[in-house]
């Protein structure tokens, strides 16, 4: 299933309200060390989860309202802060919406009629938005900050919520009763989105928008866990490290949740670690002059018979004779260092 990136201030905010973040991440089930990851990313389900052991654990309403309402949420993220520049509320909610999954596992249907606009949060995943926090969040950030821009109070027309039941001190922010209904949507009038946005600011939004392209371009890569242990195998192999043990130490979950992680997908460790050392096998014989038993022993064999014994296997032709069918193609640059 696709991951989403879940931004590492998650953790600061979450502190200056009063939460365990040990505590939180426990609850929802997911790595303790999770916030000190260069790149955080979650499930759909996992999100959903961690939003609501937050809203559990929350000691009242207005610690979840502050969570939404804080001051400096617009510089929260690169997206937030891009669309936060945007030249008026209908501008903010497109490009929010065109970058949302950098912060969360969601799209904005944006549907216009003759004076309102509709925003409906919609799932990538094609799941049910499961999380009655995250939804009333969610609306009230969008108020809160179009509000902000414009510095005039807007009001939505429209709350319809699959959820029932919202808290007092959160309903009192939309000044809008939610109503139950078969999606998550908010309504604005036309006029009010039309609102000139006071930090309406070109030259960051150009500044910003190549990296977040390039971010969005990097969800598509492969988040299989096969695909972690190959990557993991790439950096391992070379030092000698080539257990399932090794590799479940980098990513840092338990071996028996690997393999079942693995089994789930259906591969299994010594697939993934084959695969590797036959790609690096042949990257090298391409791509340098090194002989057998340096190759052997950058892809953590200890005996060189038993590499070339593996890699007949996997080319059905000798270590030898595929060298000398890549020299008949192209000669191979020498790796000097």
């Amino acid at each position: 299933m696709k991951k989403f990136i879940v931004n590492g201030q998650y953790q600061q905010l979450l502190k200056q309200n009063g939460f365990d973040i040990g505590k939180v991440l426990k609850a929802a089930k997911l790595p303790e060390n999770l916030f000190t990851h260069e790149q955080i990313r979650v499930t759909e389900q996992e999100y959903y989860t961690l939003m609501n052991v937050i809203a559990n654990q929350a000691t009242d309403q207005q610690t979840l309202l502050n969570l939404s309402t804080f001051n400096g949420i617009e510089t929260f993220s690169p997206p937030i802060f891009a669309a936060y520049c945007s030249e008026n509320g209908m501008k903010f909610i497109e490009r929010l919406g065109q970058y949302k999954q950098l912060i969360g596992p969601i799209v904005y249907q944006i549907n216009q009629s003759e004076d309102a606009i509709t925003v409906t949060l919609k799932s990538l995943n094609d799941q049910v938005i499961d999380s009655k926090f995250f939804v009333i969040s969610e609306f009230i950030f969008l108020v809160n900050l179009i509000s902000k821009a414009t510095e005039i109070k807007v009001k939505p027309l429209k709350v319809t919520s699959t959820f029932m039941d919202f808290e007092p001190v959160l309903v009192n922010v939309l000044e809008t009763k939610p109503v139950v209904g078969e999606t998550n949507s908010i309504t604005f009038k036309m006029t009010d989105l039309e609102l000139p946005f006071l930090t309406n600011n070109a030259a960051l939004r150009s500044y910003l928008t190549p990296e977040l392209k390039r971010r969005l371009s990097e969800l598509d890569v492969d988040e299989s866990v096969s695909a972690q242990v190959r990557s993991a195998l790439v950096d391992l192999l070379p030092t000698g490290e080539t257990t399932a043990e090794d590799v479940a130490r980098k990513l840092n979950v338990s071996k028996r949740t690997l393999q079942r992680k693995l089994k789930e997908e259906g591969a299994n460790f010594q697939k993934q670690i084959n695969s590797v050392r036959e790609m690096l096998a042949k990257s090298y014989l391409k791509n340098t002059t090194l002989s057998s038993d340096e190759i052997a022993y950058l892809l953590g064999y200890l005996e060189v018979n038993s590499f070339l014994r593996a890699f007949t296997i996997w080319t059905g032709i000798s270590f030898s004779e595929y060298r000398k069918q890549i020299a008949n193609k192209e000669r191979p640059i020498r790796n000097d260092n």
